[in-house]
């Protein structure tokens, strides 16, 4: 705005000394990043007001047309400066929702607040793309032939996350394309790998380590892969098995995206192995979570075809099948014994991690599929007991 106005006070003055070389209008601002052309995909936008020395985030309910499934191939993305994020998720409702899961209402006629996480009381079936870089690489790009498919009017989420450290509002503004191809040229169906790790803990002042492994079910080819983590975030590594790494990163912000010629192939029956490092200046401890304040580890990068089990680290029935490598010296029976106390605290996530997190990693598999069976079932003392019991006996 300040701009604006100081350039309106030289046109006026300009006016009054030389009348012949103002007449014409000012040129347009240039676009933050303009849409595609017509019957080559779609735009969505958002613009907002992030208040003095805030950091929120801010999501708005989106829908793509109605008039045939959307086949994407690349996304590109551009925000003004001060967001770690943007990204974009498909999710099952057939209308945009007006209250959360558990009916807290919402107004979402427009953009609304979404700090304690964007799919905090929301359900959400994939990520469509985004971006980490306001004019860099995004997540979503296929080679020839593969697209992504995002449904006919599907109501899509577009999130952004943004920390104003100044004392005055923040105005961001945020564009994303969705480049297609016809429905005609897609041989392959491709999706978003999108890895989280719940499971972290970083002491105050100390480091940590946050280590995931998730099985691939079917051979997948990785087009590209790139990392997410919060401040803390000292080191990052990727690989398959025990293999060398295929993706390494010492950054948080302005994180590298690796594209891969042709594509790396990811065999069934593999593991997707990756960490993240952090190191806490702080003198409190830091668990995950959505804002600056907590930290993150993710793998995220596109892949064909798609087998939606691999890209969650999930078991072919949809239930969670991480395994967590531990950093410590505890066995998996006194690994099992301190998650059962960490469900009588009040904060049940920070204690759960904690436990495993001291665990030897010799019994990770164990651990995990014990821990996992409790996540998954509605009563563990029953359907859990091969779980426990294998556990019990490391």
């Amino acid at each position: 705005m300040q701009r604006r106005s100081i350039r309106f006070v030289l046109a006026a003055t300009f006016v009054i000394a030389l009348p012949s070389c103002s007449s014409d209008p000012p040129a347009p601002e240039p676009s933050l990043l303009d849409p595609p052309k017509a019957g080559e995909g779609v735009q969505f936008t958002m613009t907002t007001t992030i208040a003095a020395s805030t950091e929120a985030e801010h999501c708005k309910f989106v829908r793509a047309p109605s008039d045939g499934d959307l086949w994407v191939r690349r996304d590109e993305v551009r925000f003004t400066k001060g967001s770690h994020h943007v990204l974009l998720y498909e999710t099952p409702y057939t209308e945009i929702p007006t209250e959360r899961e558990d009916g807290t209402p919402v107004d979402t006629s427009g953009v609304f607040d979404c700090s304690d996480g964007a799919t905090n009381g929301f359900r959400i079936t994939k990520l469509v793309g985004g971006s980490q870089n306001g004019d860099g690489d995004s997540l979503l790009a296929f080679p020839e032939g593969v697209a992504m498919r995002v449904a006919a009017g599907a109501v899509l989420l577009l999130n952004v996350h943004y920390v104003n450290a100044s004392a005055e509002p923040l105005e961001p503004e945020v564009r994303m394309n969705l480049h297609t191809i016809p429905k005609a040229s897609v041989v392959t169906e491709g999706d978003v790998l999108f890895l989280y790790n719940p499971l972290i803990a970083v002491g105050a002042n100390g480091s940590s380590r946050a280590h995931m492994r998730c099985p691939v079910h079917h051979d997948i080819t990785i087009a590209n892969v790139q990392s997410h983590m919060h401040k803390r975030g000292v080191g990052y590594a990727a690989q398959v098995d025990q293999g060398a790494p295929f993706y390494e990163s010492e950054t948080w912000a302005n994180v590298p995206v690796e594209t891969f010629e042709p594509g790396l192939v990811v065999h069934a029956g593999s593991k997707l192995d990756y960490h993240c490092d952090y190191e806490n200046q702080e003198s409190r401890d830091v668990f995950q979570g959505p804002r600056s304040t907590d930290e993150m580890c993710m793998l995220i990068g596109s892949y064909y075809p798609t087998d939606r089990a691999t890209a969650n680290c999930a078991d072919e029935e949809g239930d969670l099948a991480a395994e967590w490598v531990g950093q410590g010296t505890a066995t998996c029976a006194e690994t099992f014994a301190c998650i059962q106390d960490a469900f009588g605290a009040d904060e049940v996530l920070p204690g759960i991690t904690t436990c495993m997190l001291a665990a030897d990693p010799s019994v990770s598999i164990e651990s995990s599929a014990a821990l996992a069976c409790v996540f998954a079932s509605d009563d563990p003392g029953s359907e859990c007991g091969p779980e426990f019991a294998a556990c019990l006996a490391k």
